[in-house]
């Protein structure tokens, strides 16, 4: 995971002339707002599909981010998948226009496959009732494959000309079950815990390369999928991360400082998920955008999203 530039060269970037309007924008505030990069990305995938028949995005509990309306103008019908309950039902109740009818919300999609084999309860009694690192260890490992025999939504597969993602891959699991073994953490050595963590990172991994796999489950084969998620957070200690890609003034030097700092400071969910999914599209038609989200709390990420056709 550090060595980001190797792991993803070569990462065949889809950058389009000044004149198509699609130059790729580095994050500068001026350009425009997080939802802003997100559209130009989403436009930019829609202009490479051969047919617009159905389009899936999926999200969790963020799908504010993507133009609902605009893409219900655009195909025949869009499916908005949810991980938990939203307010996207009640908006299109109250909303108006023909495009809106286009759209169906679907919440409480069990995207990990986790709830079918009762996952969080079990590991809640397991931390519960104290059991041994070894167990729990385990127990975490093989849920890895235990989900593999289940599936999410095995309906719609192959049924969608356009699949997005929308800032999935760092939600997936991982964040939940820390929270859970935090309050639990003092009844196990400092070897043990390390265990335990190694157990929930090797699960979160596997868990992020099966999205990227149902993702490409649903999409069509001449469809595409469309991927962003916040990949670098700009804190204090990171924020010269963005004046640095601002001051670089080549393409280059950018893409070779951009991947170098995925690797160092990047979300490993996050990473692992963007490294994954690229090896899963093909290279030619690839696009690959970057930008800097300025969050409402003050708060600002670095965010990668990535675009393409599913490799035969």
């Amino acid at each position: 995971m550090r060595d980001f530039e190797r792991l993803m060269q070569p990462l065949n970037m889809d950058t389009p002339s000044e004149e198509e309007g699609m130059a790729l924008d580095w994050g500068e505030h001026e350009f425009g707002t997080h939802r802003y990069h997100v559209h130009r990305l989403v436009e930019a995938s829609i202009q490479r599909l051969g047919r617009m028949e159905k389009a899936a995005v999926l999200g969790a509990g963020n799908h504010g981010d993507v133009d609902l309306p605009g893409l219900g103008l655009q195909f025949q019908q869009v499916s908005v998948m949810d991980s938990e309950d939203n307010m996207l039902q009640e908006w299109l109740e109250t909303a108006d226009g023909m495009a809106l009818h286009r759209i169906k919300s679907l919440t409480g999609i069990d995207y990990t496959r986790l709830d079918q084999i009762s996952f969080y309860e079990t590991y809640e009694e397991m931390l519960l009732s104290g059991a041994a690192a070894g167990e729990v260890t385990g127990y975490l490992r093989d849920c890895a494959f235990q989900v593999r025999l289940h599936e999410t939504m095995p309906h719609v597969k192959k049924s969608f000309s356009l699949v997005v993602s929308s800032g999935v891959h760092t939600q997936l699991f991982y964040l939940y079950a820390l929270t859970q073994f935090y309050s639990h953490m003092g009844r196990y050595s400092e070897p043990e815990v390390r265990q335990i963590m190694e157990a929930l990172a090797y699960l979160r991994n596997s868990l992020v390369t099966d999205y990227n796999q149902f993702l490409l489950s649903l999409v069509k084969p001449d469809g595409r999928v469309t991927a962003w998620t916040e990949v670098i957070v700009l804190d204090e200690e990171k924020q010269w991360i963005a004046e640095e890609l601002y001051r670089l003034e080549t393409e280059g030097e950018r893409r070779r400082f951009l991947f170098e700092s995925f690797g160092k400071y990047g979300l490993e969910a996050a990473v692992l998920g963007l490294k994954d999914l690229h090896d899963k599209l093909r290279p030619e038609q690839q696009l690959f955008h970057c930008w800097v989200w300025h969050m409402d709390s003050g708060k600002a990420c670095i965010v990668a999203g990535i675009s393409g056709l599913p490799r035969t």
